[in-house]
């Protein structure tokens, strides 16, 4: 017969309410108590009844991951998976459960009312998915976004300054002797949008000019786009010495392009990253990039939202620093 929590509270002499902060790990509790009430669940083997706890406590103890993406797009690029590693972690460590939630026909607002999820996060959303964000505030469900979105103040996020990282790739480069410099990105992103205006602004505050036709925009964050969006300006024709990539995986695209149309990193062409993955140290040559820390980045989105759910604390938006890591894909111009 399975052992009750009422009655792992009679054997460590206290209360059921402590043997549950126990469960737990909530602070509040000696050191020696918990030691010894942590023994007891060990010697009878208690399992928790996660069920019948949410049930008393209409809780689920689920909380959401929204990924308003192709699943190829985020398992692909190792930056949201390091987002992802960071909420799973936090979920996990809180004692709450994991749950993936792909939308269709707004199916998390459904299962949010039926009490099987208590809040979500929602992961890098773009210029396409505002009705998610207009549906989940309208059933009033808690709910942390892992980067901004312009028009949505009310949104609460956790991202990076993308502007003053863009200032900082484009700086390095100029102080290369750059002037001939590409961008490419995804203007559906605002975190690439951003990128954008600050790769503009920069080029304005060194005096040099803003040529359109060195942007190149995609409306994905592949290998393959960066391939393609580097090939289209090598056909143009039209000089340029050095290109900044919205991300690491378009990057990486962008490299190989230039190798097959005979140009040599750095040595022709300067690339410069933005994300800083795994791949980006081990690519050919080691990428130049602009460093964000993807896993506290999902980490603090699940732990705000965790935060809020338990003790009602009204969480507020979160920008994250960003460095340049320097690395073989730059050199001097020249």
């Amino acid at each position: 017969m399975k052992i009750t929590i009422d009655e792992i509270a009679k054997l460590a002499g206290v209360s059921k309410t402590t043997v549950s902060r126990v469960l737990n790990n909530k602070p509040d509790v000696s050191e020696s108590t918990r030691q010894h009430i942590l023994e007891l669940i060990a010697e009878y083997d208690f399992q928790p009844n996660v069920f019948a706890k949410s049930i008393s406590l209409q809780k689920s103890y689920n909380i959401g991951l929204i990924i308003p993406h192709e699943v190829d797009h985020i398992f692909a690029n190792q930056f949201y998976v390091e987002v992802l590693r960071g909420v799973s972690t936090e979920v996990d460590q809180a004692g709450y459960y994991l749950l993936v939630v792909y939308p269709h026909d707004h199916n998390f607002v459904d299962i949010y009312k039926q009490k099987k999820i208590d809040g979500f996060v929602l992961m890098s959303p773009g210029r396409f998915h505002r009705s998610i964000i207009e549906t989940l505030q309208a059933a009033e469900a808690p709910f942390i976004s892992t980067a901004k979105m312009y028009g949505q103040e009310q949104m609460v996020f956790v991202d990076v300054d993308n502007y003053y990282g863009a200032t900082l790739a484009i700086d390095h480069l100029v102080s290369l002797g750059h002037k001939r410099i590409a961008f490419i990105g995804k203007p559906a992103l605002t975190s690439s949008q951003d990128r954008l205006e600050g790769y503009k602004a920069t080029l304005e505050r060194y005096g040099l000019p803003f040529d359109e036709s060195l942007v190149k925009v995609s409306e994905s964050s592949s290998t393959n786009s960066g391939y393609q969006a580097m090939q289209e300006l090598l056909k143009q024709g039209r000089p340029i010495s050095a290109v900044f990539l919205a991300n690491d995986v378009m990057s990486i695209g962008a490299i190989k392009a230039l190798e097959d149309n005979g140009k040599r990193v750095p040595e022709d062409v300067s690339v410069v990253g933005f994300d800083d993955i795994l791949l980006a140290r081990y690519s050919k040559p080691p990428l130049t990039t602009i460093r964000q820390p993807a896993f506290q980045k999902g980490r603090l989105a699940a732990k705000m939202l965790i935060e809020f759910l338990e003790n009602k604390t009204q969480p507020e938006s979160i920008t994250l620093d960003v460095e340049l890591v320097i690395r073989n894909s730059t050199a001097k111009f020249g």
